[in-house]
């Protein structure tokens, strides 16, 4: 089905009605002109049998047949039919041909009051009919005028404040398009509109500056998650070549250390030299593989668990409701530990992050004060099974699928915690996984 404008659609509907319209007025004028037509030939044709019944009362008092024959003539061309008939019926003259059920009009003639005889008269409808044709014609082509103009000025006005009002909003509702004013002269139904779509076009912008807020933290997030995995996986490696490396560079340094001095040979002297150089550069190379993997130093100050935990809400809700999550922040007021806050924000991602992809739909923060301050994080998901949860904080250790996790984040997260002088457990539940932070107490004073 081929659709069509609205400007289409109200020209057609605008001239259909104002075709039937004035097709209704032309035949109530049509009518109205015909008959008023009749009425002035019949009262013509009423008059003239009037006045010849007065003329010609002399003449039919004296029979004079030939002055009653002129007077007829003379009426001929103004009346279809005309006949002079006195008191007893006698036809004393007439003129044209009576036509059949037209009306017949009879008018008296009366001398001393006596009645002589009466005048007969048809009134011609041809002339009427033309004239009322000629009339019809002309008011035709008025009504043709006025209609045309008509029409035009009302679409003229309905595609100005109604039909380009609408075209605009369509324009505005293209979110790289600027929001314009709307004119004080549209209807109100457009201005309604307009403010409608101006108030979505500005929901849309915010639920989209939303996402992008929640992509750029996650990405962060991700970014950093990556890096503390490279940095443990680097460091685990790292950890694994310097035991096995130390002890045989140690005992090639000591060898070549023990050999120089009683070497008297210049070029044994100098390959044992060369052997010490070697292996002090490998040694080397192992501790700046060894410092290359550790994470900075965290920035230790006085923070807020529950300031940290509404934040975290914010920043990852959009991005959990899109997975069908619920985060829900219990607040409980100020919780003052001394820590780094963006490592307590990481812990908490690799938390959540585990829970969704754990399966869970509810996940709770829960920071608290006592019996020592801290925050726990609580989901609603399976839970873990008992033959992991010993070595849950060893590196390579996870309970999804194969390659859907590294089994690093709660090896981090664990690190990351102590670095700060805290401690990251995983605590009994009745229903799905709750892993508790602690922190040590805050020395008197020292709040800020």
């Amino acid at each position: 089905m081929t659709r069509r404008s609205l400007a289409f659609r109200l020209t057609a509907i605008l001239g259909g009605a104002w075709f039937v319209l004035f097709l209704a007025l032309g035949v109530v004028i049509w009518q109205t002109t015909q008959r008023l037509v009749q009425e002035a030939q019949v009262e013509k044709a009423r008059a003239l049998a009037t006045q010849l019944a007065t003329i010609s009362l002399d003449a039919v008092l004296l029979r004079d047949y030939g002055t009653i024959e002129r007077y007829l003539d003379d009426l001929s061309g103004a009346v279809a039919y005309a006949e002079i008939r006195r008191a007893d019926g006698q036809i004393l003259g007439r003129s044209g041909k009576e036509t059949p059920g037209l009306e017949l009009l009879r008018v008296p003639m009366q001398a001393a009051g006596e009645h002589i005889g009466e005048v007969l008269a048809q009134y011609d409808p041809n002339p009427g009919r033309r004239a009322a044709w000629q009339l019809a014609g002309l008011m035709a082509l008025s009504l043709a005028v006025f209609a045309g103009l008509t029409f035009w000025a009302l679409r003229r006005l309905l595609l100005g404040k109604l039909v380009a009002p609408v075209a605009a909003l369509i324009e505005q509702a293209d979110p790289e398009r600027p929001i314009m004013n709307v004119p004080a002269n549209v209807p109100t139904e457009v201005a309604d509109l307009a403010a409608a779509i101006a108030g979505l076009r500005e929901r849309i912008s915010q639920h989209i500056a939303e996402a992008d807020e929640a992509a750029q933290v996650r990405n962060e997030a991700l970014r950093r998650l990556c890096s503390e995995q490279r940095l443990a996986a680097v460091g685990q490696l790292a950890g694994e070549v310097a035991h096995e490396l130390n002890t045989p560079l140690s005992n090639i340094l000591g060898y070549a250390q023990s050999a120089l001095p009683g070497t008297t040979d210049p070029e044994l002297r100098e390959s044992l030299t060369t052997i010490e150089t070697q292996a002090r550069r490998a040694g080397q190379i192992v501790r700046d593989m060894l410092t290359a993997a550790r994470a900075p130093a965290p920035t230790l100050q006085d923070i807020d668990l529950e300031a940290i935990c509404a934040a975290f809400t914010r920043l990852v809700t959009p991005l959990a409701r899109k997975q069908g999550v619920a985060i829900l922040h219990e607040a409980s007021g100020p919780v003052r530990v001394r820590g780094d806050a963006s490592r307590v924000e990481q812990i908490l991602f690799n938390l959540v992050f585990n829970a969704v992809q754990a399966g869970a739909h509810e996940i709770r923060l829960i920071p608290s004060a006592e019996p020592t301050p801290g925050l726990s994080v609580a989901d609603d998901g399976p839970g873990l099974p008992d033959s992991v949860r010993a070595r849950l904080f060893e590196p390579f250790v996870t309970t999804k699928p194969a390659g859907q996790g590294t089994g690093l984040g709660l090896a981090i997260s664990q690190r990351l915690a102590r670095e700060m002088g805290a401690e990251l457990r995983l605590v009994a539940s009745v229903q799905g996984t709750c892993f508790q932070l602690d922190f040590p107490m805050l020395a008197e004073g020292s709040a800020a």
